[in-house]
């Protein structure tokens, strides 16, 4: 009669997360006795009622004591980054130090920690955070096996959602030049194992590995496939040089689900490449065959379709994006016009943090580069240009006089409408009389080639020109709504109409840019920007 193997109890802190989730029926299939810890432990019970809770504060020395009483190992899972503000990398550091402590008074076999892989250089708050805890946990009496992984893929990552909407959500996406950084994204089903088999492989003593994935890819490339996987075009991309992580984590804020306070600290950490440098870890624990990062996308994306489609205006942009890549080879143009008005009203939105210049600026340069790539010198129009030169100056001199003089009766029939009109005002003069002057012109080109050359021509190909005009202006009007000013919208309203009317007449985006040029100067730097 064999003896029955030894009861093993296995303390899981941050079971309610992630990777805690997804490890949990490994543990048990491996024979261990789980105490699943949560701060909230009450909480954690009503939703999953079949596992046992304890209550964890790993800031509390009398809270970890009890939670490590009887247990053998323990999977440390535990990060601060969304709960301790500009504080948790000390916070991290603290709490690192005493588990190690009371694991030792505990008599504690084994801990297995998961952190990330660590950065040649210009490591971000971040992972200097993941590294520290690391080194903290294997300073310890205990043994101690830390896993480094890079990106996790898997339905819960933070680091996939954020693809996964960037991928999902933006058919034209602007690339700042640090997402040629390469990792090596690992499948969630693969860090399972890495977890559960480092709990009974041979350790002397304590020591990290990297836990890579089996290929290594680009920022750009981990979007290109993420893009495949969900079933979408691939995006158009542009790479530009001066988006740096942290504004680009502002970008990240707009369009994807992901917290925030914590996927700013992921973007930033994402300006290097994060690669393995010792890689043998999957032979030592028998596990060679690794999921490639497509296979483990089509099960990331399989497990969140159970949870039922995307709600909200999110939800109702992917699907149509979706149909669409479905339905119509090449570039369509219905692509092409959402993607436009999305990307322009998401820096319209920015511009409440970032100022004015400093959000529908870049956009207008980027889209406008985007349209000559996409159209070519068919994004100017019919032409001839030139013979329209001075119909377009005169039309823009007239809207500026019209636009003088009705400034007046305007704000007295709409006095709300004086103090918007002013902070906008406020808001161009910003950079200086001399900036402005210099950067509108460039603003003004890319804001014409989007509009009046690459939206209303698509809208022109599809519908009559009246209707085209109205289509125009009013999805013009609706990009530049989340800047919050009234008085913008108005003057959108009637300037782009006045511009698209100008290059339906004239076949020319040149003649409506001269237009534009002409009021801008004459409205903003001349009559407004000039001191009084």
């Amino acid at each position: 009669m064999s003896t029955p193997a030894p009861a093993r109890t296995l303390l899981l802190t941050g079971a309610t997360g992630f990777v805690g989730q997804a490890v949990y029926p490994a543990l048990l299939a491996a024979g261990w006795t789980v105490r699943c810890a949560s701060r909230d432990p009450d909480s954690a019970a009503r939703r999953w009622p079949d596992r046992t809770w304890v209550a964890l504060d790993v800031s509390d020395p009398d809270s970890v004591t009890r939670a490590l009483d009887g247990c053998q190992a323990a999977l440390y899972l535990v990060h601060g980054m969304a709960s301790h503000a500009g504080n948790y990398r000390d916070a991290e550091l603290t709490q690192a130090r005493l588990f190690s402590e009371s694991a030792t008074a505990a008599g504690l076999r084994r801990i297995v920690y998961l952190g990330g892989v660590a950065a040649p250089r210009d490591a971000s708050e971040h992972l200097r955070s993941r590294e520290e805890v690391g080194a903290v946990l294997r300073a310890g009496t205990v043994p101690t096996l830390e896993l480094r992984a890079s990106m996790i893929i898997g339905h819960g990552s933070l680091s996939w959602l954020m693809v996964r909407d960037l991928a999902a959500r933006l058919p034209v996406m602007v690339l700042p030049r640090w997402l040629k950084s390469r990792t090596q994204p690992v499948a969630i089903d693969d860090v399972v194992v890495a977890l559960v088999r480092g709990l009974d492989m041979p350790l002397p003593d304590s020591q990290w590995c990297d836990i890579p994935g089996p290929y290594t890819l680009s920022g750009r490339d981990i979007l290109e496939r993420t893009a495949r996987s969900l079933g979408v075009r691939q995006p158009l991309m542009i790479s530009v040089p001066f988006l740096s992580p942290r504004l680009s984590s502002h970008w990240v804020r707009f369009v994807t689900r992901a917290e925030w306070a914590v996927a700013r600290e992921v973007v930033v950490g994402l300006k290097t490449d994060l690669l393995a440098t010792a890689a043998d870890y999957w032979q030592r624990i028998d596990h060679t065959q690794l999921l490639d990062f497509d296979e483990a996308a089509r099960r990331a994306i399989a497990r969140a379709a159970e949870d039922g489609p995307v709600p909200g205006v999110w939800g109702f942009i992917e699907r149509a994006l979706a149909a669409t890549a479905l339905t119509e080879p090449g570039v369509s143009r219905g692509r092409v016009v959402v993607s436009s008005v999305l990307l322009w009203a998401l820096a319209a939105l920015a511009s409440q943090w970032l100022g004015i210049w400093l959000s529908v600026g870049p956009m207008a340069l980027v889209l406008g580069l985007a349209t000559l790539r996409h159209l070519g010198a068919s994004a100017l129009g019919q032409g001839p240009h030139l013979r329209w030169l001075a119909a377009g100056s005169g039309a823009g001199l007239l809207m500026a006089v019209a636009t003088i003089a009705l400034y007046e009766p305007v704000t007295q029939a709409f006095p709300s409408l004086r103090p918007d009109v002013e902070a906008l005002y406020d808001a161009f003069r910003s950079p200086g009389v001399v900036v402005t002057m210099f950067v509108m012109p460039i603003v003004v080109v890319g804001e014409e080639l989007v509009w009046r050359g690459l939206v209303l021509g698509k809208l022109l190909a599809r519908i009559p020109a009246g209707a085209a005009t109205l289509a125009g202006t009013l999805l013009y009007a609706a990009a530049h709504a989340p800047i919050g000013s009234p008085a913008l919208v108005m003057a959108c309203l009637g300037a782009g109409f006045c511009w698209s009317a100008i290059r339906v007449a004239t076949g020319s985006v040149v003649a409506a840019l001269v237009a534009h040029l002409v009021w801008d100067y004459a409205v903003l730097v001349f009559y407004q920007l000039t001191p009084a």
